[in-house]
């Protein structure tokens, strides 16, 4: 099954996809760091959801750069 999402047109609707999607990471972040650490999967506090988006923050910035770069490498005219 194929699914594809409505396009996003307002800034605030991409601010809130994007504070979801650092949510969803940082979630993941916990989990997976719980799991290394033995410290069981219980649900994260406020503040190892707050440390843990600030992290997931930088993986998605560096991501939206190289998206950016991509997208720009093919727009350019010429062999890619």
């Amino acid at each position: 099954m194929h699914v594809s999402p409505d396009p996003i047109t307002a800034p605030q609707q991409a601010a809130q996809e994007r504070d979801t999607l650092l949510d969803l990471i940082a979630r993941g972040l916990h989990c997976t760091l719980a799991d290394v650490l033995g410290d069981g999967h219980g649900e994260p506090n406020t503040e190892a959801i707050t440390k843990a988006k600030a992290v997931a923050d930088d993986y998605l910035a560096a991501y939206e750069e190289w998206l950016v770069k991509l997208a720009a490498d093919n727009a350019a005219p010429g062999p890619q």
